[in-house]
């Protein structure tokens, strides 16, 4: 993952900025998960873009409902623990740096919010390896947070963009600078009026 750069963002003349987490902010590494359900008995052709990961991502499985449709791919019988443990594998860890440059933006009067496509499990697993205390010092460096589970909607769904707009009384996307790795994402929000910035 490549770092983030303040002087991409600084350039942007005020409002708000709004972060992808994934590759972005967390390193992640998805290859990791798929090897993992693949030692679990899942078969070569499953990729996490299959609708029940989207279904996870978007609340309409929970947890224990995620896991249920994992193990029906599966050739053996498997834990929760160990569907959570490979489900995790891809999460790499959130750069120090990172969190301090974040710190930068607010002290220089940017508003920064968090959108991103995620799951519970992910979201656990991040709290406890950063611990009480770091997700705290994370989570402090936006006035708001968005997690697709929580509200019904992923990317690149134009309509997860309206809510956020919503959510910071944003009238004019045109304020709103957008960082994230995912092009389709991208596009779907320059479509919306945002301003975007592909990380990559």
């Amino acid at each position: 993952m490549r770092r983030l750069k303040l002087t991409e963002l600084t350039a942007h003349p005020g409002g708000w900025i709004v972060f992808d987490f994934g590759n972005v902010l967390i390193e992640i590494d998805p290859p990791r998960s798929v090897h993992a359900f693949q030692t679990l008995g899942a078969p070569a052709e499953l990729h996490l873009d299959a609708d029940f990961f989207h279904e996870f991502e978007t609340g309409a499985l929970d947890a224990q409902g995620f896991r249920d449709a994992l193990r029906r791919q599966l050739k053996w019988a498997a834990s929760s623990s160990s569907l959570d443990a490979a489900w995790n594998a891809l999460l790499l860890e959130v750069p120090p740096r990172t969190v301090a440059k974040l710190h930068r933006l607010r002290a220089q009067g940017y508003r920064l919010a968090l959108l991103s496509n995620t799951n519970p499990i992910h979201i656990a697993e991040v709290r406890q390896r950063l611990g009480l205390r770091g997700y705290a010092e994370f989570e402090r460096c936006f006035e708001r947070v968005f997690y697709s589970y929580d509200m019904g909607l992923r990317k690149p769904d134009p309509a997860i963009y309206a809510a956020v707009d919503r959510e910071l009384d944003v009238t004019d996307p045109g304020e709103v600078l957008f960082v994230d790795d995912n092009a389709a994402n991208i596009a779907s929000a320059s479509a919306h009026g945002w301003r975007t910035l592909l990380f990559q």
